[in-house]
């Protein structure tokens, strides 16, 4: 029995994109099983891809082989590559940070492999379309028990790009933050958890500020989104651990101009 491939992408299903690439790994792996645990990343956008596939791992197949394409870079210079890791799943995608925070909560990138073996690769090689052509092949091959090794040239881990990371930075009273990604409800993740609000003696104050774009907005704390009035906007922490700025019946991001990258202050009333 093959092993389960988990599929991300920011290929949406409008087009015959997530198909093809299903039909590429049933011919390959045909008793395998196929997890999409989304396809609707935004268009190019690494960081989101990046986090959305490491906040799934906890619920996904101990063996699975996970498959991840949001890239930029098709057709470039960049890497297209495979990575071990200590719990023994294995990622697939390209060289651009995609995999990272995955590798990184999975044990660290143990060995990796870029995938230029003729044999993992489907022939004519599309120079736009390497899910097709490159990551959805390997990904099955590595599925049926292929070893990661014959995929291509090894590669040095600290080699592999990483994505930059911005710490909330954290004082009395405090958390200067960052929009970490706006989910399709419009709940705004911040790059901030419950042990920074308690860093900043924040924990547990009923109603905290966000200042954004030049406005401040009063937050009300909240563990639900029952907890809110309708349209009240609310901080809670989200199914990952992240604090979460919520607005109850409407998209939080939209009515205050918040995308993903701004920066933000979470304070007390006082502050």
């Amino acid at each position: 029995m093959a092993r389960p491939i988990v599929f991300l992408s920011d290929f949406g299903l409008d087009d015959e994109f997530v198909g093809t690439c299903h039909g590429v790994i049933a011919r390959i792996a045909p008793d395998g099983r196929i997890i999409d645990l989304t396809h609707g990343i935004p268009r190019q956008d690494v960081l989101r891809g990046a986090v959305v596939l490491a906040r799934s791992l906890p619920y996904m197949p101990k063996d699975a082989v996970f498959l991840a394409v949001v890239d930029p870079g098709v057709g470039t210079g960049r890497r297209r590559i495979a990575v071990s890791t200590p719990s023994g799943q294995l990622l697939v995608g390209p060289d651009n940070g995609l995999l990272q925070f995955a590798w990184e909560a999975l044990g660290g990138a143990m060995k990796a492999f870029e995938v230029n073996s003729r044999e993992a690769i489907l022939e004519p090689l599309s120079a736009t379309f390497h899910a097709r052509d490159v990551f959805a092949p390997a990904a099955a091959m590595l599925a049926t028990g292929f070893p990661l090794e014959e995929l291509g040239d090894e590669l040095e881990p600290r080699t592999l790009v990483t994505l930059p990371w911005v710490e909330p930075h954290v004082e009395p009273g405090r958390i200067r933050c960052q929009v970490l990604s706006v989910d399709r409800f419009g709940n705004v993740a911040l790059n901030a958890r419950a042990e920074h609000l308690r860093e900043a003696s924040l924990d547990g104050v009923p109603e905290l500020v966000l200042d954004a774009g030049g406005r401040s907005v009063p937050l009300a704390g909240a563990v639900t989104f029952g907890d809110l009035e309708e349209g009240q906007v609310g901080l809670l922490e989200d199914s990952s651990g992240w604090q979460a700025v919520v607005l109850n019946g409407e998209s939080a991001a939209t009515a205050l101009g918040l995308r993903p990258g701004d920066g933000v202050l979470l304070h007390g009333t006082g502050g």
